[in-house]
């Protein structure tokens, strides 16, 4: 600054000393946004000029940053005092608080009072009294916070506002900005008349009339009535019918020439439910879930198709570990299947009484009890004494001895309690005369009494009478025309080839799909 006059030697003067206090509050640069003309003449009357006007204080990290009004000025005791203070973002207890020069650090000048410039034609920005968010214990984040870019207008865009013109974007979240600049968006220059038009149109774009309608809540039950479903779905299937398309729930109505994307145009063969027919139909007929006829043969045809079966490699071995594996499978999911069985129910094993004779059927039990014994059940088989019993049930019980499972030949070692579940293997399909034995009635009396369900294995065909009633029975291979007291009935493979159908005069395909057993509904 060049003085010309005594008038401008004056205000010059006043200025320096200002500057002097100022500068001994810290060797760093403080930054002061003033109009360019001074008309003052003294120090007292410039820092009465000051009065009012919001600064930032920064006095280290310990006493940390104060914000508020200048309310005076001491030259002599060279202290500065602050009304309405904010101390790290939080407003202060006291009413006012006065600082030494020594204790500043940093004044920065956040916004200057109106009228401070007495020839300045410029109109100061309206600025929030709210405190700038400040993080506590950290007061070195006070100048990114309170930079001249975002706490105060430069002097080219306060020369460029007039009293008629639109202010900025509305200001939100009461941010010490009266504009949206981003954090990194430089300062603007002075010649601002390119900044200021570019200001004006963005105001246009971007300003208060944006903003107007957000205050309300949008009323979602208000819009959702207007809404007509019911006639807009109509005007929809009045619409599919005249283009040709099938409307919705009346599949009637479809043209043969309009196909929707998930319609097959490929016409399938028509389902044939009836895959097996034997040449002497039992007296009853099955049908599977899917709806497959499953037709009952005679026990004389059952028999010559388990011997061909035989003579080509499906000895009797074999068909007892398939009929085992088979009765295993449906009797651990009787038990509970994997809700009952799993690591953290060991404590809690199933208990499953098997009651067997000496002849095939009680075999294929034994095979049975013995998968059950080797997943954790708790197997009580029963078989009485005899002086000779059939070489199979002699090997399958050799098997069963060395899983652990326990064998009983009397009635009375059996629980008295309820089991699990009883397996049924006292039946044969040709020697009738065991029912008479005292073994075969004491068994039978004692599987009445229990109250644990009975699954039947390989029962025999109805009209030779059954002691035991079974909840489930269990055919092998294909079903033989059972009673009424042999309950559900269901079917297992035992694998038995296609051919081996053939050569006794049965046309079959598997009814079983991707399953070994599958229920059996009476049709």
């Amino acid at each position: 600054m060049c003085p010309n006059s005594e008038k401008e030697r004056a205000q010059a003067q006043a200025f320096q000393q200002i500057l002097n206090f100022f500068s001994r509050c810290s060797s760093r640069t403080w930054v002061l946004w003033c109009s360019s003309a001074f008309s003052y003449t003294t120090f007292d009357d410039m820092a009465a000029d000051w009065l009012g006007s919001l600064v930032s204080i920064n006095c280290g990290p310990t006493l940390g940053v104060y914000q508020g009004e200048v309310s005076s000025v001491d030259q002599s005791s060279q202290t500065i005092s602050l009304r309405q203070p904010f101390h790290n973002g939080i407003k202060c207890p006291v009413p006012e608080v006065t600082f030494s020069a020594i204790d500043i650090k940093e004044l920065k000048i956040l916004d200057i009072k109106n009228g401070n410039a007495r020839n300045s034609s410029s109109v100061s920005t309206k600025v929030s009294s709210a405190p700038v968010a400040v993080p506590k214990g950290d007061p070195r984040s006070v100048e990114k916070v309170n930079s001249p870019q975002h706490c105060s207008k430069s002097y080219g865009e306060r020369h460029l506002d007039v009293p008629g013109q639109p202010k900025g974007f509305r200001r939100r979240h009461n941010s010490w900005s009266s504009s949206s600049r981003g954090a990194n968006q430089v300062t603007p220059k002075k010649n601002g008349v390119k900044n200021g038009q570019m200001k004006h149109r963005d105001d246009e774009c971007f300003g208060d009339g944006m903003d107007d309608g957000l205050d309300t809540d949008f009323d979602f039950e208000g819009n959702l009535a207007l809404f007509d479903k019911a006639a807009v779905f109509s005007e929809i299937d009045i619409s599919e019918r005249r283009n040709g398309a099938r409307s919705r729930g009346t599949p009637q109505e479809q043209t043969p020439s309009r196909y929707r994307h998930d319609e097959n145009i490929l016409e399938a063969k028509p389902i044939v439910y009836r895959q097996i027919t034997v040449p002497q139909p039992g007296a009853k007929e099955y049908c599977t879930d899917s709806g497959l006829v499953v037709p009952s043969i005679s026990y004389e045809l059952h028999k010559r198709l388990l011997t061909v079966a035989e003579r080509h490699g499906l000895s009797l071995e074999r068909r007892l570990e398939m009929t085992g594996v088979c009765a295993s499978q449906m009797a651990l999911t009787l038990l509970g299947g994997p809700n009952r069985f799993t690591p953290k129910n060991l404590h809690q094993r199933p208990t499953v009484a098997l009651l067997c004779g000496p002849h095939v059927q009680g075999a294929q039990g034994i095979s049975c009890g013995r998968h059950l014994s080797n997943h954790e059940v708790e197997v009580i088989l029963f078989l009485p004494n005899f002086v000779k019993m059939l070489d199979s049930v002699t090997s399958e019980l050799t098997l069963f001895n060395k899983t652990g499972g326990k064998q009983v030949s009397s009635i009375k070692d059996l629980p008295d309690t309820p089991v699990d579940l009883i397996i049924n293997c006292l039946d044969c399909h040709e020697n009738t005369f065991l029912m008479d034995q005292p073994w075969y009635r004491a068994a039978a009396d004692w599987a009445n009494q229990n109250r644990a369900p009975v699954l039947s294995l390989d029962p025999p065909v109805s009209g030779q009478g059954q002691a035991v009633e079974a909840k489930w029975s269990l055919s092998l291979c294909l079903p033989l025309p059972l009673a009424e007291g042999a309950g559900r009935v269901y079917l297992c493979d035992i694998g038995v080839p296609r051919q081996v159908f053939q050569e006794v005069g049965i046309k079959y395909h598997s009814p079983f799909g991707c399953k070994f057993v599958i229920p059996l509904h009476s049709a």
